[in-house]
């Protein structure tokens, strides 16, 4: 297992891509380069996602259509509650340390919503800390581990400390929210 998540990263580092920023006629704040449009190329189903998964790493090949009562039993009830209603679809497919990894396609209109959400969730107390997918165009990965090196970006709905090194860091949909990609692995 630690030799095929060392394959992983390794592939992850030598097959990370700039991209531009993509714009679409959403109406989402990313049509003037800002928000999930910023993160690179569109991706509207789980079977794109599971592509450029697979283009980037050579792995995740056998992408898995999933439902939501198993999105509910793979992320969580707490986590299914504020996720599932933003999202279009979902699969899974293999690709290193993840015999499972979630390829998940939010619905692009709603992204704003999501944000909102659990900024809420946060303030009340529901949830702790910021969303554990990493972001891209229109779509998010479960874990963490490498997806950085992917490119892909964390999503913040908490203010940042002063003075922390957070990286590329761009605007998300809602007011206070942003996407960040750690030093060293921006675009």
């Amino acid at each position: 297992m630690l030799g095929r998540s060392a394959a992983l990263v390794a592939l992850l580092v030598g097959s990370v891509a700039c991209s531009s920023a993509a714009t679409d006629s959403t109406g989402l704040v990313g049509s003037n380069g800002l928000g999930a449009n910023a993160l690179g190329p569109p991706l509207a189903t789980s079977a794109e996602v599971g592509e450029w998964v697979e283009e980037k790493t050579g792995q995740c090949d056998d992408v898995v259509p999933r439902t939501a009562e198993e999105f509910a039993d793979f992320v969580g009830p707490l986590r299914a509650k504020l996720y599932a209603p933003y999202v279009a679809e979902w699969a899974t497919c293999e690709a290193g340390p993840y015999e499972r990894l979630g390829l998940v396609v939010f619905q692009r209109e709603k992204l704003a919503d999501f944000q909102n959400s659990w900024k809420g969730a946060m303030s009340s107390g529901e949830v702790s800390d910021n969303p554990d997918f990493g972001f891209g165009n229109g779509f998010a990965l479960s874990g963490t581990l490498g997806l950085e090196l992917l490119g892909l970006h964390e999503l913040r709905c908490t203010p940042v400390v002063p003075g922390a090194d957070v990286g590329h860091t761009l605007p998300a949909e809602a007011e206070g929210c942003t996407y960040v990609q750690k030093p060293g692995h921006h675009h």
